[in-house]
């Protein structure tokens, strides 16, 4: 029973959180516990569980007598988000230069595979999920337990702007170039030069992302 209730949770949390990532639900509007639950034909329980989770991950706020709303990230939040991200990844670029091994770059190697696969389908989603994938894989492969752990808890909101950055033409091809060239550079065994790829790349996505939230797309 306990494991019907849970597949329920994360089942429920999947589909809001897919449609936050698609714009389904937009920021700003407000998540009804009654309403979602006699349209996913579900009790109230797992959708307030799926809504507490996303309430732990800064996608959704809680506000006093108004109840759960999506957040809206603002410019100036993207940005402070983008700096922090272009700190991490930077630092765990520069980490993997150092101590890279052939079947760490292999697997990274095998995200960007896939990505153009999806890229090439023009499935951003899934392509957004590839990408996510590779940036956490980044952290984790660095060895640092804390690198990882922070880049975990920033990934969901990251996300968010990832749809948005690679929403633009163009851009997931030029998105995965980059990360070839950032595989390039860890070859290297540089770290200077690696982290200063990493960050190029940071630094392109929060350009198209900003670009969009300009234009109203968050």
């Amino acid at each position: 029973m306990k494991l019907i209730s849970e597949v329920k949770k994360n089942a429920v949390y999947d589909y809001l959180y897919s449609a936050i990532r698609k714009g389904e639900i937009k920021a700003g509007d407000t998540l009804t516990e009654r309403d979602l639950a006699e349209r996913l034909g579900v009790s109230r329980t797992p959708i307030r569980e799926a809504i507490r989770k996303l309430e732990e991950q800064g996608v959704v706020i809680h506000e006093p007598h108004k109840g759960a709303k999506v957040i809206t990230l603002s410019a100036e939040k993207a940005a402070e988000l983008y700096e922090v991200r272009e700190l991490l990844e930077g630092l765990a670029v520069r980490k993997l230069a150092q101590i890279h091994t052939a079947e760490m770059m292999e697997e990274l190697t095998g995200y960007i595979e896939r990505a153009e696969k999806k890229a090439l389908a023009k499935e951003i989603e899934k392509l957004s999920d590839i990408n996510s994938a590779f940036h956490l894989a980044l952290a984790r492969l660095s060895g640092n337990i804390y690198l990882e752990v922070i880049m975990n808890m920033l990934q969901t909101q990251i996300n968010l702007l990832m749809t948005t950055s690679l929403s633009y033409s163009g851009r997931p091809l030029e998105n995965i170039e980059e990360h070839k060239k950032i595989l390039e550079a860890i070859k290297l065994g540089d770290g200077d030069f690696a982290e200063s790829v990493a960050k190029y790349h940071v630094r392109q996505a929060k350009i198209h992302a900003m670009k969009k939230i300009a234009e109203g797309g968050m």
